[in-house]
């Protein structure tokens, strides 16, 4: 019993902790740019499929840059849309000479939607700099000009900081938890990429060069994995080893997105977060894995403890340390993000987190999940 509800619980949140520490040394070792411009021209790739309520808002933000037109072009994906997303899109495109909309009617067999889509405006892009974004987004003018600063010659690719808007009418617990959730993924993507070992990514705000997509063979054997656009790129770009990967923990080019509206869609998502993990490279996968053994243990212990009693202390006991431990991370990275208002919501949400995760990354991996009114398995067939 010793062994069971002392050394193993015990062994197993010194290692968490310990990956918290990692974490939080990397949050320290951000590297801040030079006020430099590098005077980028730049290709915006956006994938929308049926997004007739938000892409017009999307589009005006992104022509709305301080940088010229010239210096930058933007690719619209109509990815299969139904609605009216091509003829806003179109409309659009005529009023703008930058624009230019390209239609994909069909994915093929063994490709990700969203990968077959954004490769097409890859590879339509005229310039070294491709830079993506989500139809439901809306970036700040400095958008661009912000990015610029962090692609120096080194640099293959930038991750930048996206943040949940308020959605008014919406509870505000539920948008407070999935929140303070969605911040803790940016933070941790933030810290693995000062620590030198980048772990998630997300679309929203993501640019890389051309020639490191290419040095990394694009999405290789990965394209038919339907989620992945950006991590999988990102770990891709990186064991390249050619190229320095940075975040960009600046404001100025931080993109705004709505949550997730139900209970039912945020787990949907996160179940399609989850399902790409076991693609990532060793290195990650043993990192995670050590996260998620932990949440399981302390889950275990949970449910020992109407066996046993003392199996109790022992997952209060690592309750603690999760909760104390995401502190450690999310206060610094919180300020960082310029998101400190969410940290009332973290101690409850940490909590809530750890069956969340356990179910997601489960049923991601092993079940099915629904994306776009679609039904998918973690890889397309």
């Amino acid at each position: 019993m010793t062994l069971l509800f002392v050394i193993i619980p015990a062994s197993l949140s010194l290692v968490y902790f310990c990956i918290i520490i990692f974490l939080r040394a990397g949050l320290r070792r951000l590297s801040i740019p030079s006020n430099t411009p590098n005077n980028l021209t730049f290709s915006v790739v956006i994938a929308a499929h049926n997004e007739e309520q938000n892409i017009e808002k999307c589009m005006t933000s992104v022509l709305s840059q301080t940088i010229g037109l010239a210096r930058y072009e933007v690719i619209l994906v109509n990815d299969r849309s139904s609605d009216a997303t091509a003829k806003i899109a179109g409309a659009i495109a005529g009023r703008y000479s930058n624009v230019s909309v390209i239609t994909v009617d069909q994915t093929p067999p063994g490709m990700s939607p969203k990968k077959y889509a954004v490769g097409q405006g890859i590879a339509a892009a005229r310039n070294e700099i491709i830079v993506f974004t989500d139809a439901d987004c809306v970036v700040p003018a400095t958008w661009l000009e912000t990015i610029d600063r962090y692609l120096d010659e080194k640099t293959g690719l930038v991750q930048g900081i996206t943040a949940y808007e308020y959605v008014p009418g919406m509870n505000q617990l539920f948008f407070g938890l999935q929140a303070v959730d969605f911040l803790s993924h940016g933070v941790v993507a933030a810290a693995a990429i000062g620590a030198g070992l980048p772990l998630n990514s997300n679309a929203n705000n993501f640019a890389f060069r051309k020639k490191a997509f290419d040095d990394a063979q694009g999405y290789g054997e990965q394209a038919a994995v339907v989620s992945g656009d950006d991590d999988l790129l990102l770990q891709r770009i990186w064991r390249s080893g050619k190229w320095r990967i940075r975040y960009m923990a600046d404001n100025d080019g931080k993109v705004g997105t709505r949550p997730t509206p139900t209970l039912r869609s945020l787990f949907e998502q996160r179940k399609r977060w989850g399902s790409k993990t076991v693609h990532y490279r060793a290195k990650q996968v043993c990192l995670l894995s050590s996260v998620f053994l932990f949440y399981t243990v302390t889950a275990a212990t949970f449910c020992a403890g109407f066996f046993s009693p003392g199996a109790f202390a022992a997952c209060g006991g690592m309750l603690l340390v999760k909760v104390l431990g995401e502190a450690v991370l999310m206060i610094p990275g919180a300020r960082l993000f310029g998101e400190k208002r969410l940290l009332k919501f973290l101690a409850l949400a940490s909590l809530i987190q750890l069956p969340v995760v356990l179910a997601a990354v489960a049923l991601g991996v092993f079940g099915r999940f629904s994306w776009k009114g679609k039904r998918f398995s973690r890889k397309s067939r």
